[in-house]
């Protein structure tokens, strides 16, 4: 089977002890959601041209996995050394540059420039049109309220244009509320000024913005249809790991949002962007 046929038409399961539905992207080849947005870019551009991205693991996984050394992956500092070695074994070059994300989507824009390699970091192409195939994945779900781990809105603003070109082509007949769930000192929600460096450690697959809005997608709040929310209680989101070991850091905060959400009556599901990279 091409390796391509294996993305996207992921499994939703309904979870008893949340009373809600997991929408499992974690089974895309590369271990993350980041295989649809990858794969989209790569249809456009083609697999010979070399590419370059700013990433905090996921993204640069995906990018190594599909075109191995035509890619050049920057990370920051913060990001887990088994992400670093993913990244590696699929043949991509890793530079580790900047001490958070911000720093180091600057530098991909350098090389870029300099290199005249194609840049898919975030914001630099329409990375979220890739996503929005998850839409129609969960038509038949009809849920009311979808709850997306989210750093820079990518995903949650693809998954709103799904809703609302299937609404447009009376394909559906309502939308659910799309929540990005991020970390309370994102610039968006503020909750916080500054969060503790363990945290952005352990959250940095969603830790993608250090105080700059340069990376984010300030258009999925334009949908009156979707919002951002977070939590303070980031020691209770750690607890869920004994539940949910498989997952990315970034889901069980999801995950707990979603659970504490009890004006959120109707069918809920939450998005299983990715699977925790070990010793992370």
């Amino acid at each position: 089977m091409n390796r391509e046929n294996k993305v996207g038409r992921t499994p939703t399961i309904y979870n008893e002890q949340l009373t809600c539905f997991l929408k499992l992207e974690c089974l895309n080849p590369s271990g993350s959601h980041k295989d649809r947005e990858t794969l989209s870019l790569i249809k456009i551009y083609g697999n010979k041209k070399h590419y370059v991205i700013a990433s905090s693991g996921n993204a640069g996984i995906s990018l190594a996995y599909w075109i191995g050394e035509n890619a050049t992956i920057v990370v920051p500092e913060i990001t887990p050394e088994v992400k670093i070695k993913k990244i590696k074994k699929y043949g991509a070059k890793v530079l580790v540059k900047g001490k958070y994300y911000s720093e180091t989507y600057q530098v991909a824009e350098e090389i870029a420039r300099k290199k005249g390699w194609i840049n898919i970091s975030p914001r630099q192409v329409e990375r979220w049109r890739g996503d929005v195939e998850i839409s129609y994945e969960l038509k038949n779900l009809n849920p009311k309220y979808i709850f997306v781990p989210s750093g820079n809105h990518t995903l949650a603003k693809g998954i709103a244009h799904g809703f609302r070109e299937m609404l447009e082509k009376s394909i559906i007949q309502t939308q659910p509320k799309i929540i990005s769930c991020v970390l309370p000192d994102h610039p968006f929600i503020s909750l916080i000024d500054s969060l503790r460096e363990k945290y952005k450690r352990i959250f940095n697959s969603i830790y993608t913005y250090s105080g700059s809005e340069e990376s984010l997608e300030e258009d999925f709040l334009k949908f009156p249809f979707t919002e951002t929310r977070s939590t303070l209680d980031l020691d209770e989101v750690l607890g869920l790991s004994s539940f949910f070991p498989n997952y990315d850091p970034a889901v069980w905060l999801a995950i707990y949002i979603a659970k504490k959400a009890r004006n959120a009556k109707g069918k809920k599901a939450v998005i299983v962007t990715g699977i925790k990279r070990e010793s992370q």
